[in-house]
Formats: structure tokens, sequence, C-alpha cells
């Protein structure tokens, strides 16, 4: 008995493409949640320099960049 084969799921219809778009939009959304995630490391560095130098402004300063940041890559999380 041959069994007839079923279509390719991906064909070039409107869902298709609009399946495309959407992955790669996933992938641009995943490099700015990259670039957060760098950026975070980079102020904890930042702030534990400051904290064994006993810096009180440069401290302070890495704390509230690094508030914002984590305020970023949550907002692209939840996206």
């Amino acid at each position: 008995m041959p069994q007839t084969k079923t279509p390719p799921r991906c064909t070039t219809t409107g869902t298709a493409k609009k399946q495309s778009i959407a992955k790669s939009s996933n992938c641009i959304l995943s490099l700015k949640r990259a670039a957060v995630k760098l950026a975070i490391t980079a102020d904890l560095v930042l702030l534990l320099a400051a904290l064994g130098s006993l810096n009180i402004p440069a401290t302070l300063a890495a704390l509230l960049a690094l508030n914002l940041l984590c305020g970023l890559y949550f907002k692209e999380a939840a996206e």
C-alpha cells in the first residue's frame, strides 16, 4: 500500500511569510536582550570596583544604572 506524501507545512502562503518575519524579529529582540545583559554585567563589575575602593558617588551611579538596565531587561522579557 503506497502512502501519499503530505505537502510541507512551510509553504509560501501568507502564514509562512508572517512566521518568517516573526522569527527574524525574535532574533532582533534577543540581540537587544543580549546587549542589555552585557551592559548589566559590565555595570556589576563597575559596582564591585566602586565598592572595593569605597567610592560612594560611583557606587550610587552604578546602582542607578543597574536599576535602569534591569528595568529594560525585564521589559524586553515581558514582550
